[in-house]
Formats: C-alpha cells, sequence, structure tokens
C-alpha cells in the first residue's frame, strides 16, 4: 500500500466533501510512524499543489489514543468553526467518531479515518465519517507468502522488488 496516495486521497475527499474551504487538521500515531509519516506528506503535498484555500494546521500526535483525539477534535471545533476536515492517519479513530457525533448540532467536518472495523462500518452506514481508507490485509498476507516462496528459489544476488498493493476505500454507499 504506498501510504503517500493515501494521504493525497485523504486530501482530495476533504477538499471535495467540505461544504465551504476551511482549515483542516490531521493527526498521526507518532511522528516515527514511516507509513503516517507518508501520509502525512501526501496529505500535505495535495494540498500545497491542488487546494491551497485548505489551511492545514499542525500536525497533531494522538499516540493512537481515541480520548485524545476525541478531546482535541472537539477543542478544534470550538476553537476553528471554519473546521473543514479531519483525518486520522492512524489509530484513534473511536474517539474522532465519538466527536463528530457530539458535533451534530453544528457544522460536522468531513472525517476519514484508517481501517474498516465494526465501529467505522457504523460511523460510515450513520453518515458520521465521510470515508474509510483500508489496508487490505488478506491481499496483503497472500502477496507477502508468494514473494517468501518466490525467494526461496532465488539466488542470493537476485533482490525481490517493493510492491504496492492498492488500498480500500470504503464510502457510507458502499457498507
Amino acid at each position: 500500500m504506498h501510504n503517500g496516495k493515501v494521504g493525497r486521497t485523504a486530501a482530495w475527499m476533504i477538499a471535495n466533501a467540505a461544504k465551504a474551504p476551511g482549515k483542516v487538521a490531521l493527526f498521526v500515531g507518532s511522528h516515527r510512524f514511516q507509513g503516517h509519516e507518508a501520509r502525512e506528506m501526501g496529505f500535505r503535498a495535495f494540498f500545497r499543489e491542488e487546494a491551497p484555500d485548505f489551511p492545514l494546521l499542525e500536525t497533531l500526535v494522538n499516540f493512537e489514543d481515541s480520548k485524545i483525539t476525541e478531546e482535541a477534535i472537539l477543542e478544534l471545533a470550538e476553537k476553528h468553526p471554519d473546521l473543514a476536515g479531519c483525518y486520522v492517519a492512524g489509530g484513534g479513530m473511536e474517539g474522532a467518531i465519538r466527536a463528530a457525533r457530539k458535533l451534530a448540532d453544528k457544522p460536522r467536518p468531513v472525517m476519514i479515518c484508517n481501517e474498516l472495523t465494526s465501529v467505522s462500518r457504523a460511523a460510515l452506514a450513520d453518515r458520521t465519517i465521510t470515508i474509510v481508507i483500508n489496508t487490505p490485509l488478506a491481499a496483503i498476507s497472500r502477496e507477502i507468502v508468494r514473494m517468501m516462496a518466490r525467494s526461496l528459489g532465488a539466488k542470493p544476488d537476485q533482490r525481490i522488488s517493493d510492491r504496492f498493493l492498492p488500498f480500500e476505500i470504503h464510502l457510507p454507499e458502499s457498507v
């Protein structure tokens, strides 16, 4: 899965689904997670190149904790009434979903999370969140086994190349 493209896709969705341009928040579990860093780079690059009228707030580290995410989104919504979108690039989405439900009486920002679970599926179904970008674990597992089997007969100087599998996009209409 190409995490830079995941970040660009999340940014594209916010820019296209938001009712109007406004501030955008991004949550990562840690600045040390390479996947989150790549998602952040793609996310920021998209807004810089394609939607500069959506100012990005400083990236927030949530340590993949839902309580931290919930409190931060509620605080951001209070501080920035023009909050157009939030992308939780790693864990903590349950807090984002709780916060979005608490914002029901206010204009709700576009909410994007990673990983389709029973909680995110329900939040898509009731339109609390806009999109879920999912890691195709079964396909990745099959590809890893295939690559391992192929490497057993490989010569020591043969390199197995990187392989990016497509990620999955889930919308309220697809669950």
